[in-house]
């Protein structure tokens, strides 16, 4: 375990892992935050004429 550490802090290698696995993982929690939002907030497409919304 102290060797997983010492090269993933220690070394260029290291760092440069745990910065693609931050991607990596940043993009995985984008992408079904994402998803969770899009059926949360469905498109209901173009505005019809008779709608009168408030922010109009």
């Amino acid at each position: 375990m102290d060797a997983i550490f010492s090269f993933l802090f220690g070394t260029r290698e290291g760092f440069a892992a745990l910065f693609l696995i931050g991607i990596a993982l940043f993009g995985i929690i984008a992408f079904v935050m994402e998803k969770r939002t899009h059926k949360l907030y469905v498109d209901r497409g173009p505005k019809q004429d008779g709608d009168d919304s408030f922010w109009d």
